[in-house]
């Protein structure tokens, strides 16, 4: 049976942990975060304007590509790296507009760039300082030569790691007076902070539907199991998606198939993507299983499921935000 486009999100697939947590561990959102988190979505630590954790989560966003003016790549005496941006672009959308100035690139987050032509600055580096109203991102770089200027800029990516996948949470509501458990954080209706439940494991693995933001989506095989992958909640087809379900709570983020090797148009990236492939979802072997009849478990048609485990997280992270 061809699957239809319906994603969840990225729903625990293997390893409930042990007692009393059970791979969930509480974290704080802000009560002033209006940006909703869903059930079996990926968050993120939110960062003030200066790229430094506030200790909060918020939603997660894919690789964001800064605008970058071609002699906006320097080195000082010293051979730190630091890149001035004048705007920001997201798949997801779900970042503060630029004019607000209010994001930066997170301190901890991996810098990429890639087609510039300061020798030695093509490559991953990690930032160490961020400025939104500076519009700068500092990266220390040792080895790089110092004092010099890029002609070019060539492509300039940021990738945050994920912090976890969220799993409900609990707040005081100011509306209804009582405490309220619920699978999605809406946004609002908070008196304090709201105290939310996320799988960090690092051997936790979840189950998640493909789709493309950049072409008509196709299956994706055997050959990406061991790639990496980011996501998105707005396909290539943008017709009507929404940035989570309002009726059920659940997430409604796919894993992006436009961020494999073999589709990407910058390589580069994959290693430092949220997720590994780890396996086709009812099909391990390749062979397509008992419940092929089921939306996403056809291993042959576009928008089929596959098994992720963490990537680029927190837990794994060499660089905490």
């Amino acid at each position: 049976m061809a699957n239809t486009f319906a994603p969840n999100g990225f729903a625990q697939y293997a390893g409930t942990g042990s007692a009393p947590t059970y791979e969930q561990v509480p974290v704080a959102i802000k009560s002033t975060n209006t940006t909703a988190i869903f059930f079996n979505d990926p968050v993120v630590q939110a960062a003030d304007a200066n790229g430094v954790g506030t200790g909060y989560i918020t939603q997660a966003y894919g690789p964001v590509t800064l605008t970058v003016a071609g002699n906006k790549i320097t080195t000082d005496a010293n051979g730190v790296l630091t890149v001035t941006y004048t705007g920001y672009s997201t798949p997801t959308s779900n970042l503060p507009t630029f004019a607000s100035q209010t994001w930066a690139p997170p301190i901890g987050s991996t810098l990429i760039i890639s087609g510039a032509t300061v020798s030695g600055v093509n490559g991953a580096f990690t930032v160490t300082a961020a400025s939104a109203s500076g519009n700068t991102v500092t990266c220390a770089a040792p080895g790089l030569a110092a004092s010099q200027t890029s002609t070019a800029s060539g492509t300039v990516t940021v990738i945050v790691p994920v912090a976890g996948v969220f799993a409900g949470c609990r707040y005081l509501s100011t509306s209804q007076k009582r405490t309220v458990w619920g699978n999605y954080w809406p946004g609002s209706d908070a008196n304090g902070d709201v105290e939310a439940y996320i799988i960090t494991d690092p051997n936790a693995q979840f189950i998640v539907q493909t789709a493309n933001t950049n072409t008509t989506a196709t299956a994706v095989g055997l050959a990406s199991i061991g790639q990496n992958i980011s996501f998105a909640w707005n396909d290539y087809t943008a017709t009507g998606e929404t940035n989570g379900n309002t009726a059920n709570g659940l997430s409604t983020m796919f894993a992006d198939q436009y961020s494999l090797i073999a589709n990407s148009s910058l390589p580069a990236l994959n290693a430092y993507l949220p997720f590994r492939i780890k396996s086709l979802a009812n099909a391990p072997l390749g062979v397509a299983g008992a419940l092929s009849g089921i939306n996403g478990n056809d291993p042959t048609t576009a928008y089929n499921k596959i098994v992720v485990g963490f990537n680029n997280a927190m837990p794994r992270n060499t660089a905490g935000i």
